[in-house]
């Protein structure tokens, strides 16, 4: 051990003993269902100009990533529904893969898409959100 560390840091690292596994979440392998499905959203940046509110996507500036900024937007709001609706869209895209991987049906709990949201990868001209 070493010797910057006390006594009582040394007895406490003897004692220590190994931290118990957390409850593991069911595999989603081997048609095992997940219990919910949950979604980490990306962040985004506003801005006020002298033209309106701008909104981007947070850059990873460590990636030497840059903003790309959309707008001008006449209010706060309008600001808001636009991240808004980018975020719905995010939601709506990875939760269909999501389903159809875990093959769940329009009637189940967890399936939690209304009838207008796209079922189908954008690009291809069918589907609307």
């Amino acid at each position: 051990m070493p010797k910057s560390m006390t006594s009582r840091s040394m007895t406490a690292a003897r004692n220590a003993k190994p931290a118990k596994p957390r409850d593991k979440l069911p595999s989603a392998g081997a048609g095992a269902r997940p219990p919910r499905f949950t979604y980490a959203l990306k962040c985004y940046s506003a801005e006020r100009r002298a033209d309106g509110w701008w909104v981007s996507k947070t850059p990873l500036t460590s990636a030497g990533e840059k903003p790309d900024w959309s707008g001008p937007f006449a209010s706060i709001e309008t600001a808001c529904l636009a991240i808004a609706r980018r975020l719905a869209t995010e939601i709506a895209d990875r939760h269909t893969r999501m389903i159809e991987a875990h093959r769940i049906a329009p009637g189940d709990p967890l399936y939690g898409l209304k009838p207008t949201t796209r079922l189908k990868p954008p690009g291809n001209g069918s589907g609307t959100l």
